[in-house]
């Protein structure tokens, strides 16, 4: 299907783009498009760095278009102000997911979690499924996998359950707005500097491999996330997390004026 052995994915990754590129409609498309750019980078690295970067980027924004597409397919609340042409919306979904990455960390840190395909449930069709193990019993492991996958489960100190919902509110800080905000300039600036000359010199990338790890990093754990919101069930932690992406592209956009 796609010449993936030129970004040397091992068998579990191959099996994410494989899943992810067989779904059906407008996030499908996104998707084998973004895994197109993926491997069209890689290719161009060594000959045509400047345009591998430009196209990685490319790559990343097509994954987001993917996850909003999965947003919308799933009906959740205003998932249509969501706006797969602009860029500001595209470019500031991977710094958002490493803020929502540092809000969950503490589940992180106490529980690993894992990701897995499986049938369950009697269905035929493998899903992409997140379990936690939580202990042993003699050479078996004792997971607990919360379905919906985002349904994540966790305990405080105190002994309360941790409030996920609240950890992702917390985000639209100022903190949260100006780190999004920050890589939403940084990735236009880059992408003028790799397609045109300065007035002193012409586009010249010389980290391509910082860069291609970078976005293609970031467009792996996109195609991760929409198969998480593709292939389940409404998931309040994703209707949360999305109600506060949109407040920060408002602050943003309020920024901006």
């Amino acid at each position: 299907m796609f010449q993936m052995e030129s970004m040397n994915l091992n068998d579990f990754q191959k099996k994410v783009l494989k899943e992810a590129s067989s779904t059906s409609g407008y996030g499908g498309f996104a998707v084998k498009s973004s895994i197109r750019h993926m491997e069209r980078s890689v290719l161009l690295r060594e000959s045509m760095p400047e345009i591998a970067a430009f196209v990685a980027i490319t790559a990343e924004e097509e994954s987001a278009t993917a996850i909003f597409a999965a947003l919308k397919k799933r009906r959740y609340a205003n998932a249509n102000k969501l706006k797969s042409w602009d860029h500001k919306h595209k470019s500031g979904i991977s710094p958002f997911f490493d803020l929502i990455g540092g809000a969950l960390g503490i589940l992180k840190n106490e529980i690993p979690l894992e990701l897995f395909f499986d049938s369950l449930n009697g269905n035929k069709k493998e899903k992409l499924w997140v379990r936690m193990p939580i202990g042993e019993d003699g050479d078996k492991k004792i997971c607990i996998v919360p379905q919906p996958p985002l349904n994540l489960v966790s305990v405080e100190p105190n002994g309360k359950a941790t409030d996920y919902l609240l950890k992702v509110r917390e985000l639209a800080s100022d903190r949260g707005i100006d780190s999004i905000f920050k890589y939403i300039q940084e990735i236009a600036n880059k992408r003028n500097k790799m397609l045109y000359a300065s007035n002193s010199s012409v586009s010249k990338v010389t980290n391509i491999d910082e860069v291609l790890t970078k976005h293609l990093s970031s467009t792996y754990r996109n195609h991760l996330i929409y198969l998480l919101i593709d292939q389940h069930a409404h998931q309040n932690l994703v209707q949360e997390a999305l109600d506060v992406f949109l407040i920060i592209l408002k602050r943003i956009d309020e920024k901006e004026t």
